[in-house]
């Protein structure tokens, strides 16, 4: 099933996103911070494990997209664009990163920000 977890957007921003959504026939969630200690799987229906890890809370804008398919992906990215919804921080599911905390995914996310900006990989150790 395609998802997208949906964290601190504006109210305005929130609905914007949640309606593209629905036209586009995806399901979308906002996650709430009390459920940013859950692994991502859990988030998405994926699994019933209940664990909850500890983290430091987080502010930032941020999308988690998990399964979209053929071209849905980039036609859901396109139309963030034309409909101005910018979000700075955005990952697309992989077996990896699932079984991730949100706290965990939005850290390595701003990681690979800051390397980038610095014009390095944030997983070589520069």
């Amino acid at each position: 099933m395609s998802m997208v977890l949906i964290y601190n957007l504006s109210p305005e921003k929130d609905a914007k996103l949640k309606m593209l959504c629905r036209k586009l026939n995806i399901t979308s969630r906002t996650v709430e911070k009390h459920e940013y200690g859950h692994k991502l799987s859990r988030l998405l229906g994926l699994s019933d494990d209940s664990s909850v890890f500890a983290g430091e809370d987080f502010d930032g804008e941020m999308l988690y997209i998990a399964d979209l398919r053929g071209g849905m992906l980039n036609l859901f990215l396109d139309q963030l664009r034309r409909k101005k919804i910018s979000v700075p921080l955005k990952a697309v599911q992989t077996e990896t990163n699932r079984g991730f905390t949100s706290y965990e995914l939005y850290h390595e996310l701003c990681a690979e920000r800051e390397a980038i900006q610095r014009g390095m990989t944030a997983h070589n150790g520069n």
